[in-house]
């Protein structure tokens, strides 16, 4: 946590769009202490997707199923930056073991606006709970939602006993006003909004800024700027450390030299779309 900001990093999950979440255990690893020592909360690390259905990724596109190796890869390296992973309760899932066998901390809810179901998001919500895992809910495509049902989810997200929404720009077509007002909205009723951005408009920097003028306490961001299953981009890590006053050095350029290297390793792989 930077300043009362909980920071989540999603490089691994987002960039894995272009490198069918394969990367060197070795980069993950490098990266999981950079983040940490950066002063992040969460490193984001794939989803909880069933094989079955997109089968051929990277161990982090399957957390659910790949526990052991995910253990091989961050149980000597793991400390305080907690791990997540986003399940996104639209599409093939697999199971999900308990928080105790896991190197998962936290589980995002992936949820599309107009396609959310009340009580199987609640089913999911319960689930995951009794599992043992911290949940968050990604309100995706969220950008042509009216305030009128942004706050009605606020108030399901709390009758849940969920805290915090991230409120995703998918489209990046969020404009100051709809950040403002889904800040504001959320915490009327209890709830914190998260910021979730994407670039393709180069609005996003300008939109971090007005919800931390908002007082806009969860955010997140990739390494370069990179990521999305359609190459949308988000806020780059590299800017929130400037924001915040950190300087990583040259660790910050090795790391980026390393990523652009695994793109190209596994540049084969990849699931994104032009």
């Amino acid at each position: 946590m930077i300043d009362n900001i909980t920071l989540f990093d999603c490089t691994a999950r987002e960039v894995g769009y272009q490198t069918g979440w394969f990367f060197d255990p070795a980069f993950l690893r490098d990266y999981y202490r950079f983040v940490e020592a950066a002063g992040y909360d969460y490193m984001e690390l794939g989803f909880f997707h069933n094989p079955e259905a997109d089968p051929g990724r990277g161990a982090i596109r399957y957390c659910g199923l790949c526990t052991e190796e995910l253990n091989d890869i961050f149980g000597s390296t793991k400390n305080i930056l907690k791990l997540s992973a986003m399940r996104d309760i639209q599409r093939p899932l697999a199971p999900v073991g308990p928080k105790a066998d896991s190197v998962v901390d936290a589980v995002r809810i992936l949820t599309r606006s107009k396609q959310t179901e009340p009580d199987v998001l609640c089913r999911h919500i319960e689930e995951l709970q009794k599992l043992g895992y911290h949940i968050f809910i990604n309100f995706t495509s969220a950008g042509r939602n009216t305030v009128e049902e942004n706050t009605a989810f606020a108030r399901l997200a709390k009758k849940m006993g969920i805290d915090v929404i991230y409120f995703a720009d998918t489209e990046s077509i969020f404009t100051p006003k709809y950040v403002s007002d889904a800040i504001e909205l959320c915490r009327a009723e209890g709830v914190e909004a998260g910021i979730h951005l994407h670039n393709k408009n180069g609005t996003a920097e300008e939109l971090l800024d007005v919800a931390f003028a908002h007082k806009c306490r969860y955010t997140d961001s990739t390494l370069l700027g990179l990521g999305g299953k359609w190459y949308d981009g988000n806020i780059a890590t590299e800017y929130l450390l400037k924001h915040f006053n950190y300087n990583p050095g040259y660790e910050l350029t090795r790391l980026k030299t390393m990523l652009i290297q695994q793109l190209i390793k596994y540049h084969e792989h990849s699931a994104a779309v032009l």
